[in-house]
């Protein structure tokens, strides 16, 4: 066996054994904050959209070119960004995300008339595209095997926040003639501040990544030293285990993915990200819309679906607790399932205010339910070598269902709200399908374990 494979498999075990998180606690903000950007970007969208027609008399088309512009380009960046955190590292890749996330949002808030609106929010799409996997597998190649889904809980938490942040800054931005938008889409230039905090000590560069690249003696440090940094907290570190090693790298990450076992699990998660994003975009952007067809104002629909944002904060604070005790696509399905049942009752209630809470409550408490291990079994299921360029692309090409569904949801718009809100729910039905009948097991194995296609006896207990 190869000295650079011997050498990535020790890593693995070293990081896979510690009883703790070995990045300073800062490092939990850095990213939380970097995934709160990403989200807050995408989500401020739909409340802001009715202003933004009116302030730019957008015509339909316009609209469309926007939203599916932004779709295409969330797609690219992401397979641009993960193809970069693998040839370049995670460190780096993140450092320029960030820069693009600022870059965008200042560019979308200052946006003079109609065609730089549309150009920057294409590009903000491009920015935000490659940012949750990069920071995915971040967070996942610090953590050890038996808390992986946890530590990225306490990350995508700050998804929540983004969220809650969303509906009410807009409830209070948005009805500030010409300037409250601005404000609304200003807001993700703090990724720059960001920037400042991807270095040694709180980010350094991944040592799972740094040992498949043969970069042995770095990987070694860091590693070292996250385990004097878990030793200093009074933990015990156990004995190294014996794990597998990495599966054999390509010059070109992207090679690997188109191989047994990689590529069914790619089309796997394609699928599930194309189900997810066919309903979670469509929700995001056009529901406020939608419910004023169903003849609510757009305050008061924006006020109610923010309500339903608070519950989707309590259920993040929960899932650090259930995510490695649960196997994953466990709970995937049954967050698809509540998710179903939201647009479904606000149909068969005609919009009625407390079905539009209600299901506005049962959407934000799927939202963990779904996204947590949603995103840690999108970069697990991947080898080191081609983690950020697997969950990348596949996030990338399941982007497709965001991009269909802003076509078909403005299509089937004069047959009414009802027949809307039964169309945004069948992406949901299809994620759940994919992931009941095809997901492999994950909850609690080693990454490399993982990989090598290991079994049940793996696992490790949390």
């Amino acid at each position: 066996m190869p000295a650079d494979l011997r050498g990535s498999a020790v890593i693995n075990a070293r990081i896979d054994r510690l009883p703790g998180w070995g990045l300073p606690k800062a490092a939990f903000a850095i990213l939380g904050i970097a995934y709160f950007v990403d989200i807050y970007d995408v989500s401020i969208v739909g409340y802001s959209l009715p202003v933004l027609k009116e302030h730019f008399h957008l015509t339909a088309t316009q609209v469309t070119v926007m939203l599916t512009g932004n779709l295409v380009a969330t797609a690219l960046g992401a397979i641009l960004f993960g193809f970069l955190g693998d040839i370049l590292g995670r460190q780096r890749s993140f450092f320029l995300g960030l820069g693009a996330l600022t870059v965008t949002a200042l560019l979308t808030a200052i946006a003079w008339d109609t065609p730089s609106l549309l150009v920057f929010r294409v590009l903000s799409g491009f920015a935000t595209g490659g940012g949750i996997a990069v920071v995915t597998a971040l967070v996942q190649e610090f953590s050890p095997a038996a808390r992986r889904g946890k530590y990225l809980a306490y990350n995508v938490f700050w998804s929540g926040v983004a969220a809650v942040a969303a509906a009410f800054l807009s409830t209070a931005l948005v009805p500030v003639e010409n300037v409250g938008w601005r404000i609304l889409f200003g807001v993700g230039a703090v990724a720059l501040v960001l920037m400042f905090f991807t270095r040694e000590p709180i980010i350094p560069e991944s040592p799972r990544w740094l040992a498949t690249r043969g970069r042995l003696d770095e990987a070694d440090r860091i590693t070292t030293a996250l385990e004097r940094r878990v030793a200093a907290a009074g933990h015990a570190l156990p004995a190294v285990p014996d794990v597998p090693p990495d599966a054999e790298g390509e010059k070109f990450p992207l090679r690997l993915l188109f191989r047994p076992p990689y590529l069914q699990r790619l089309l796997v998660v394609i699928g599930f990200w194309f189900g997810v994003q066919w309903s979670v975009r469509a929700t995001i952007t056009f529901q406020p819309t939608i419910l004023t067809e169903f003849g609510l104002s757009l305050s008061s629909g924006t006020m109610l679906l923010a309500i339903g944002t608070l519950a989707g904060v309590a259920t993040y604070c929960v899932m650090p607790f259930v995510i490695d005790r649960v196997e994953r696509k466990k709970l995937i399905v049954l967050g698809l399932a509540l998710a179903t049942l939201s647009p479904l009752l606000v149909t068969v209630t005609s919009g009625h205010p407390a079905a539009v809470v209600l299901g506005s409550v049962l959407t934000q408490v799927a939202g963990p339910i779904l996204f947590v291990p949603g995103f840690s079994y999108a970069a697990e299921v991947f080898p080191t070598h081609a983690r950020a360029s697997g969950g990348s692309l596949a996030g990338g090409l399941g982007q497709t269902g965001g991009v269909l569904q802003s076509v078909v949801l403005v299509a089937v718009a004069a047959a009414g709200p009802h027949v809307s809100m039964l169309v945004l729910a069948a992406g949901y039905v299809f994620a759940a399908l994919i992931i009941f009948y095809l997901a492999i097991p994950t909850t609690g194995r080693s990454l490399t374990a993982i990989s090598a296609g290991r079994g049940s006896a793996e696992r490790v207990r949390a």
